[in-house]
Parts: C-alpha cells; structure tokens; sequence
C-alpha cells in the first residue's frame, strides 16, 4: 500500500464527531460508596482472575486512601511486613521558595492489609508490589478498568472508579475523627466559615460560635490538620470537603465506627494539648465585637502549610494551630 493510496484511503473515510460525555450525575447518583459496598467490592475480587492481588487493591485504596498513581508505583521495598508499614510517597508536592519537596508517608497497615500482601509478597516475583501477569508495572488503566468489573460483579446499580474507594477511606477517617467531638454538619460549616473563609457572620451565627466554646473549635482544626497530613492536600478548601463528607457516609455519627473489619490502626480522636484553655468562645470576643450590630469581616485563622517537610519516611506530627490571643482583634 502506498502513501498516496493510504492517504485517500483516510481522508474518504466519513470523519464521525466523538461521542458526547455524559453528565456525572448521570452515569452514578453519588461519588463515593457505602461501607457495605466497600465490602461487595472487596468480595467481588475473590471471582477475578487473582483474587489475592485484587483485594489487597482494593482494601489499600480504602484503608490507605491511595490515589491510583500511588498504588501503581508501590514496590515491595516499600513494604515493611515487620513493621507492618507502608513507606509512601504522596502524589503531591509542597514549594519552599524555588524548591519542590516530596511529600513522604510511614502509613501503618491493618490487620487484613498485612494477611493479603504477605500472600502477595509469597506470589509476586518482581520489584512491583502490585504487578500483572507479566511480571511489569500496573498501570492506571488496568486499574479502573479492574474497579469498574469488580462494581458490574457486586451488581452495583451504578459504575465505580478507582477514587470512589479512595474518597470512601477519607469520609470513613473523618468521621472517626469527627464523632468524639459531638459537632453537627451545621456547626462543622460554621467553624469552617470562621476560621477558613471571610464569609459575614449575623448576630445568631455568632451566638452560635460562643455557644460551642473554644475547645470544640481547637479541636476542629486539630482534626482537618491531622488529616491534612494524611492526605498532604495543601489546600483547605479541597480538604474540607472530605472532612465534611464523613456526614455523607453517617448522616449523624451517633453509631460506633471504629468496629468495622478495616478500621485504620492508631488513628485517634484529636486530643487538645495542655496549653489549651478551657474559656468559650465567648470570652475571645472583644466587647466592641459582641455590641456591633453589623455583621463583621473576619480573617482566615488557618494555620500556613508553606513549611519545609518533615524528615523522610515519617509522617508529620499533628500540631494544634496557633490562634490569635483575642478574637475580637483578629476581626
């Protein structure tokens, strides 16, 4: 076949528009999934065809909360069975000045991780840790495509992804951070447009955050910074989201959570250090402050994340943000 005849050949083809995408809220209802459908995915990847491999994808995805670049580039070196860790290191890089820093993770592993990739590691004869059948690297499309079969065999009314289990880990560590402190979604977006955006507050929301106290408020902001380094989202915007998410997946937190089979290990409720104070929020306020009838302009109070990173291999520690000494001057 010539050039020339290859080339009439395509240009006589009748050139077709690509199809059209559809809507997202058209495809599933929701993007995250319930923890009983966590469970039919996972039991799913016992009907493929390397049920051992499968599953200790799906439940690192949840428990570790991988993004499925993350995944695919774990090697075994990265496993410390011993140790029962996971060196990882995060699709996200922190700026410090001119330089780039790699976020970097010791994740610890449940008991149900560390049964499945022991099998894995017994299997596996190459550097990956989650390698195919030829023994090379999994790739991001090898990924999805083994989610979206795993969500047709648990005969889920709608197509799944890979960040569905992602996001369902995230909402799941929320939540166990979030229930201890007793805060409704309605006082969770209060304290968010407090201390993270300059939204006008009326005379009631304010009533609302005295009424709270401080101590609920440091440990709100303990907790988004716990998961914060989790997650090494540097944004807050994005990273409330999935702290605010924990009410999607338990619309009131009143039930025990930390009884499910793949709750993470040593992931505690935010503690207030001993320096914090036990006043309300009452007490920050200046008296020109509560005696303003105007709705009043506020600062974010958000701790700054543009700091060197932590040493190599360990996760940063949590630290409480500094607040200002008097709310009413921070306003």
């Amino acid at each position: 076949m010539t050039a020339d005849f290859a080339e009439k050949f395509i240009y006589s083809m009748p050139r077709t528009p690509p199809p059209l995408k559809t809507v997202f809220q058209q495809r599933r209802e929701r993007e995250f999934l319930y923890l009983h459908e966590v469970d039919a995915v996972i039991t799913a990847m016992e009907q493929t065809r390397y049920p051992t491999r499968n599953k200790a994808i799906a439940i690192a995805l949840f428990c570790q909360c991988l993004q499925p670049s993350e995944l695919c580039w774990l090697r075994r070196a990265d496993l410390d069975l011993t140790r029962k860790t996971l060196y990882l290191i995060r699709n996200r890089e922190l700026k410090s000045g001119t330089r780039r820093h790699k976020q970097i993770n010791l994740q610890l592993l449940c008991a149900a991780e560390v049964d499945l990739l022991q099998q894995l590691a017994h299997e596996s004869r190459c550097d990956w840790l989650f390698a195919t059948e030829r023994q090379t690297r999994l790739n991001q499309r090898s990924l999805h495509y083994l989610i979206a079969q795993a969500g047709k065999i648990a005969n889920l009314s709608f197509p799944i992804h890979s960040y569905m289990l992602r996001r369902s880990g995230l909402f799941y560590r929320a939540a166990l951070l979030l229930q201890p402190l007793g805060l409704s979604l309605q006082q969770c977006c209060l304290l968010w447009n407090w201390h993270g955006t300059k939204v006008e507050f009326s005379r009631q929301q304010e009533r609302e955050m005295m009424a709270m106290g401080l101590a609920k408020s440091e440990a709100f902001l303990v907790a988004l910074k716990q998961l914060q380094s989790f997650t090494r989202i540097q944004s807050y915007d994005n990273l409330v989201d999935y702290v605010l998410g924990a009410f999607l997946l338990f619309p009131r937190l009143d039930s025990p959570l930390d009884d499910y089979w793949l709750a993470p290990v040593d992931w505690q409720a935010p503690t207030l250090p001993k320096r914090s104070t036990t006043t309300s929020a009452a007490s920050t306020l200046s008296s020109s402050a509560r005696s303003s009838t105007k709705p009043t302009k506020r600062s974010p109070t958000l701790p700054d994340l543009a700091s060197p990173p932590d040493s190599a291999g360990e996760q940063s520690t949590i630290y409480v943000p500094r607040f200002p000494e008097s709310r009413g001057s921070a306003r």
